[in-house]
């Protein structure tokens, strides 16, 4: 039987939010239109955590703590660590269109999906990628022959989940030693939604924001859905788990109908919901060495 959670609200006011992610006890989120990294804690607390007038979209942190955001108008992955922002990878040589999502693997290597969407026709979406950076800065293309791949998620496995968007469908891939993706294969496919932000809990399960729908999903790998969280009269834009115990579900939404809003569109809202199964086992030893 299918569950249904309802939300609370967290934080709003903001223009178009995307890529969360928990880390040091607080939610990190890129806000693309402002042009800023926000930081958010469990009583909604608000703080710049980095200015990026180059359009932010996915987030990650190294190993150490170093905070990587890729720029979407610059195809670069950016590196504010050390409080100056320097280029960690550019990968405007390889990049068609924005990049998106961004996801770092333990061993440092960050992904990133990029996608042009003028490129999207019957050639089979040549342009839309997953781009490695190694720990070096050096890139190259891992993954193709995507159908706008949009969200990016590590699980406790050590697989690489792609949300691939237009295809109705998230895949899975297998990380190895060198950061290349293997034995690719569908994690699960979507009936009637379209998946975009997503992560990863503990059991192995999916949880994925509907695109253009007041919903987000807990899927199961081959397609089972275990829960629903609706937030009517908005959109589902992506998710994240995190919170003290891992079990709390920040989810990412916007007004469905923007032309309602003509003068003031910072429509974009951090809501949260309470879940069963934590966070993938990787962040929750993460947690347990200092995110809380």
């Amino acid at each position: 039987m299918t569950k249904t959670l309802k939300t609370s609200l967290l934080a709003s006011g903001f223009w178009r939010l995307k890529a969360p992610r928990w880390h040091l006890g607080a939610l990190w989120v890129s806000d693309t239109r402002a042009g800023k990294v926000f930081r958010i804690d469990l009583n909604g607390k608000v703080s710049v955590a980095a200015d990026v007038p180059s359009r932010p979209s996915g987030l990650g942190f190294l190993p150490g703590g170093d905070l990587l955001v890729a720029s979407m108008s610059q195809r670069k992955i950016l590196n504010f660590g050390s409080g100056n922002q320097i280029v960690h990878a550019d990968m405007s040589d390889h990049a068609a269109g924005f990049l998106r999502d961004l996801a770092v693997a333990r061993d440092g290597n960050a992904y990133v999906t990029a996608f042009d969407a003028a490129a999207a026709g019957p050639d089979g979406f040549s342009s839309a990628r997953v781009l490695l950076a190694t720990t070096d800065g050096a890139v190259r293309s891992v993954a193709h022959g995507m159908a706008h791949p949009s969200g990016l998620a590590i699980t406790s496995a050590h697989d690489l989940l792609v949300s691939e968007t237009l295809g109705n469908r998230v895949l899975a891939f297998q990380i190895d030693g060198d950061g290349e993706l293997l034995h690719r294969k569908v994690f699960a496919n979507f009936e009637r939604m379209s998946p975009l932000g997503i992560c990863a809990d503990s059991e192995g399960a999916v949880w994925a924001a509907a695109a253009r729908q007041p919903l987000f999903v807990r899927i199961l790998q081959g397609g089972r859905v275990t829960h629903r969280v609706h937030v009517p009269g908005r959109h589902a834009v992506a998710c994240q788990l995190g919170g003290r115990d891992g079990r709390t579900l920040f989810c990412l939404t916007v007004a469905a109908n923007l032309a309602d809003y003509p003068d003031r569109q910072q429509t974009a809202s951090v809501e949260t919901a309470l879940v069963d199964v934590p966070c993938a086992a990787v962040s929750i030893r993460l947690a347990e060495t200092g995110f809380h």
